[in-house]
């Protein structure tokens, strides 16, 4: 029951960060701004994101590395299996920010690519 809900924490935050990006890219693209000032806009929003993402990561592995090494030996192991999930949470967040910003980019160039045509 346990590892269901787990899994199911994951999954949720994972749907949100996906979410997030994508309406933070939808209303950007909607609303009534010049090209540059948009990719301006999209970066700095890219960037903030990224900046937060590296520090969460950090934050969350120093402290699931100083519990690891407060806790008991039967209690280390645990503390090592929360720090592997956060780790893998991790790589997966940095994983979903690069897809993010691969899409950004190709949003950007075919918004760019729509103005030029018309």
């Amino acid at each position: 029951m346990s590892e269901v809900v787990e899994t199911n924490k994951g999954g949720l935050w994972l749907g949100l960060m996906i979410g997030g990006a994508v309406g933070a890219i939808a209303s950007l693209l909607v609303a009534p701004k010049a090209g540059s000032k948009l990719r301006q806009d999209l970066m700095s929003t890219y960037r903030t994101w990224q900046d937060k993402t590296k520090e969460l990561a950090s934050s969350v592995s120093e402290s699931s590395k100083a519990l690891a090494e407060t806790l008991s030996d039967s209690s280390k192991a645990l503390a090592e299996t929360v720090s592997q999930k956060t780790e893998d949470l991790v790589d997966t967040a940095k994983e979903t920010a690069k897809e993010s910003q691969h899409r950004v980019t190709d949003s950007i160039q075919a918004a760019k690519t729509t103005f030029q045509n018309n």
